[in-house]
């Protein structure tokens, strides 16, 4: 008699939890899924580098449930930015894909500015300022011409063309074309084995008619380079 009573109280218990079930968590579980939500996804297909527009954004109703995380749907963040990677038509907006310059700050910069990089060669330690040059720091470049212009017997001289000062440096390559600062760390901590820090080319950032100067220059003597200034971010 018990086990009967016990049966039946069991059967009623299971009964009104299916019935919670039913009525309480499946009708808000279903809500859910059927529930819409508007997200911006892109209008068309935007190459990587593309400065995004509101021309760029379409509004779409999409089911809220199953959204992937971090998806970006207000507009101020998303116009104005540049698009790192291509975004095909219909995708959605995600932080990864997005950012404030194509490469970095430094080369939106160069583009602008209409400049340009020419990498000179360093003929030797003294010429390249031995290892204590950084990028960003500003230099002279000096020409050594061995055979000067004069006729025979012309003693060697030293040229400063007025275009070929306060050239900034972008970067600072040794012979492995391995950068020459994280050489130096390297070598500070303690990790000397493959650690150069002895230039051998440079970068500098230049205008059309400094680069035509410099490949002259480059190819009718020796480059020296003459410290000039460290830029803000490395003093």
């Amino acid at each position: 008699m018990n086990l009967l009573k016990n049966r039946i109280l069991l059967s009623a218990l299971c009964l009104i939890l299916a019935a919670g079930i039913s009525f309480l968590l499946l009708p808000r579980f279903y809500a859910d899924k059927s529930a819409t939500v508007t997200l911006l996804r892109a209008a068309a297909d935007i190459p990587a580098g593309t400065k995004i527009t509101e021309h760029d954004l379409v509004s779409v109703a999409v089911g809220a449930y199953g959204l992937p995380e971090g998806v970006l749907n207000a507009k101020a963040q998303i116009v104005g930015q540049v698009a790192q990677t291509a975004i095909a038509k219909g995708d959605y907006f995600f932080p990864q894909k997005l950012g404030s310059f194509l490469g970095d700050e430094l080369l939106d910069r160069i583009e602008q500015n209409n400049q340009r990089l020419v990498t000179v060669s360093v003929p030797s330690i003294a010429a390249g300022l031995s290892s204590h040059l950084l990028a960003g720091d500003f230099v002279t470049v000096a020409v050594f011409m061995e055979k000067a212009s004069g006729g025979q017997g012309a003693a060697p001289q030293v040229i400063l063309y007025p275009e070929l000062k306060g050239l900034e440096v972008y970067s600072v390559e040794n012979a492995r074309t391995q950068d020459t600062a994280e050489m130096r760390k390297q070598q500070n901590s303690g990790q000397s084995a493959n650690s150069d820090p002895v230039p051998k080319a440079v970068t500098l950032i230049v205008t059309e008619a400094q680069a035509e100067k410099l490949i002259q220059a480059e190819y009718t003597g020796k480059l020296h380079l003459i410290f000039e200034k460290r830029s803000v971010d490395h003093e």
